[in-house]
């Protein structure tokens, strides 16, 4: 009920600002964030660079994986055969490698994540600028990012492909793919 209701709130307040708008003679538009990150060169080989850390990062945690299961696999065998002290400097070295892998993913997805909002974030302000100098420059009242609340927007109002223009005009990326 209460999704129901902030969903008419919000297309009442875009509806308002629609009318508006056109009363004024100025348009509304709505941006992709998803496509300007996707679509431009900058995005484009930065979301690679994240992409290439997390497969690297990916190849070192199977490795480790590997390695803990070969451990187990050979306690496993020997655990009838081992004297106490042996089996039990065995288990601490297994809960000792199964903390490490743990902590190794963990780790991982704490600097992924930090990598991909510092990527987001940094786009993110230039996308703003851009948007900020676009919208008065082509008669837009307002422009909002579409999420999944909107099911459907005309095409017409969708402007991400402009800013995906504009931001590679602006921020040119090398062809080493080097970001500014």
């Amino acid at each position: 009920m209460r999704k129901t209701a902030i969903l008419l709130f919000g297309l009442m307040i875009v509806g308002i600002l629609t009318v508006d708008s056109q009363s004024q003679g100025s348009k509304i538009g709505f941006i992709n964030t998803l496509e300007v990150l996707y679509g431009t060169n900058e995005g484009k080989g930065e979301i690679e660079k994240l992409n290439q850390f997390a497969a690297d990062k990916q190849k070192e945690i199977v490795s480790q994986t590997e390695v803990l299961s070969g451990l187990q696999e050979q306690y496993a065998n020997q655990q009838r055969t081992l004297n106490a002290e042996t089996r039990t400097e065995m288990e601490r070295d297994l809960q000792e490698k199964d903390r490490a892998l743990k902590r190794l993913q963990e780790d991982i997805q704490l600097e992924y994540n930090e990598r991909r909002d510092s990527l987001l974030e940094k786009m993110s302000e230039k996308i703003r600028k851009i948007i900020d100098e676009y919208a008065p420059l082509n008669g837009y009242g307002a422009i909002f990012l579409r999420d999944q609340t909107q099911s459907y927007v005309d095409p017409s109002m969708e402007v991400s492909q402009d800013i995906i223009r504009i931001y590679n005009e602006q921020y040119p990326v090398a062809a080493s793919g080097s970001s500014e």
